[in-house]
């Protein structure tokens, strides 16, 4: 039998035994409240930061969008010490800058309306800077050093030049891209301009962000064969400067053919025909000579709208991803 005492002792321990109890689970949820109050304030510090991070760069990006060192409607000129430049043997001529007005994306299009280059005589340029031999054939045959400084392009089966038809599809590709806040520059905005194909791509390379050659082949044939790009050869993937940058020229190759085939143009075969061509062994930014047909094609105002409809959507579609 337990005495007074023992039993006073007994609840005691008890008691101090359950107060223990409840102190360390207590504790365990000051601990858990504690936990979760610094997380809280770790992941608003966080976000804090990325929200911060996200504002400063589009605040960044609508800076930029307004900065812009040409002028609307500048004329550009060779500048001599530009890379490549000493390359170019017609070059007294002038590409034009156009600037968007709206929703400017601080990005400038280089347009280049094929041929369209007189009083070019025997004028020659190298084929590739290195001053190694072509390893395809085209206007200029396999194995040549040197290529006709500006070809004089094809004509329709209806007569008309292909310089006529490359300068109105710029203008119109010009309009649409401007639209969407792209900013332009054209290589020729008329009937002439005293510009090679080395000069063309060098003011390019040094002025706008992407360049678009537009040209038609003249391969003789009585259809529409449809458009495609021209790759670059695999051969020509080691030279400098196409090493660094021929998987730009083809990915806005490819865009622009995803783009023609969105707005149901015909496409030639997939799409892309390897050729050693001047500009792309030029050039230092993506570039890509367009081919949207041969001379059965149709050129009517509706036909190159919708040309340049599907080379709008291939622009965007790079720069979202590239840009």
């Amino acid at each position: 039998m337990q005495t007074k005492y023992e039993t006073v002792t007994i609840f005691i321990k008890r008691r101090n035994k359950r107060r223990k109890q409840l102190f360390k689970k207590y504790r365990m949820i000051l601990r858990i409240c504690a936990f979760m109050l610094s997380a809280s304030l770790l992941l608003f510090g966080i976000g804090t930061d990325t929200y911060a991070k996200t504002n400063a760069k589009k605040e960044n990006k609508s800076d930029q969008s307004t900065e812009c060192s040409y002028k609307n409607k500048e004329k550009i000129y060779l500048d001599k010490n530009w890379k490549y430049a000493d390359h170019a043997k017609i070059t007294s001529g002038y590409a034009v800058f156009y600037k968007a007005k709206k929703n400017r994306k601080n990005i400038i299009v280089g347009i280049n309306a094929g041929h369209g280059t007189s009083n070019v005589g025997s004028k020659k340029t190298l084929c590739h800077p290195d001053g190694s031999k072509k390893v395809t054939g085209g206007t200029t045959k396999a194995g040549s050093t040197e290529a006709i400084a500006v070809s004089g392009g094809m004509t329709f089966r209806d007569g008309t030049k292909e310089s006529t038809v490359t300068l109105k599809m710029a203008k119109i590709l010009r309009k649409k891209l401007l639209a969407e806040g792209y900013d332009v520059l054209m290589i020729r905005t008329g009937k002439d301009v005293q510009l090679d194909n080395v000069a063309r791509t060098v003011i390019c390379n040094n002025v706008a962000d992407i360049h678009i050659a537009l040209h038609w082949d003249g391969d003789g044939l009585k259809y529409d064969k449809g458009c495609f790009y021209i790759g670059v050869p695999d051969k020509l993937k080691t030279m400098k400067p196409v090493k660094n940058h021929w998987e730009q020229h083809e990915a806005l190759g490819n865009a622009l053919i995803k783009g023609l085939k969105k707005h149901k143009v015909k496409i030639n075969g997939k799409g892309r025909m390897a050729i050693d061509l001047t500009q792309t062994s030029y050039s230092t930014i993506p570039s890509v000579d367009m081919e949207l047909g041969n001379q059965a094609s149709d050129h009517s105002d509706e036909a190159l709208e919708k040309l340049a409809d599907g080379l709008t959507a291939g622009v965007k579609k790079f720069a979202k991803k590239y840009l």
